[in-house]
């Protein structure tokens, strides 16, 4: 997927994490999106599981929960998954999509730290 036609898409979503994310593809941060797809009731519970261990540890999830309410109102409907990465501060983006593309569907921005 092309930088720009992601920052649209990032562009078209409200939230804390869309605009987190948006401003690290601006600013040069690495990303892909995958081809494949995956159910969207499997990746809410995967990362309902993973919000709750990383607020026992203490590790904040920028937008989690609204993500995850969204992926699991999506019943079983097939969603692209993507990431982005920027170093400084350390943050790790997941990224669900339409199975083609055209929508991000949510957006969690996880600090590395």
């Amino acid at each position: 997927m092309e930088r720009e036609a992601l920052l649209r898409l990032l562009a078209e979503e409200p939230g804390a994490a869309f605009e987190a994310c948006r401003a690290a593809i601006r600013a040069g941060a690495e990303y892909v999106v995958w081809d494949h797809t995956l159910p969207a009731d499997q990746l809410a519970r995967s990362y309902a599981r993973r919000a709750q261990h990383m607020a026992k540890i203490g590790n904040p999830m920028l937008g989690s929960a609204e993500a995850i309410a969204e992926l699991e109102t999506s019943g079983d409907r097939p969603l692209r998954v993507g990431e982005a990465k920027i170093e400084n501060p350390p943050t790790h983006f997941q990224l669900f999509l339409t199975e083609d593309a055209s929508r991000v569907v949510a957006c969690i921005g996880i600090d590395q730290r």
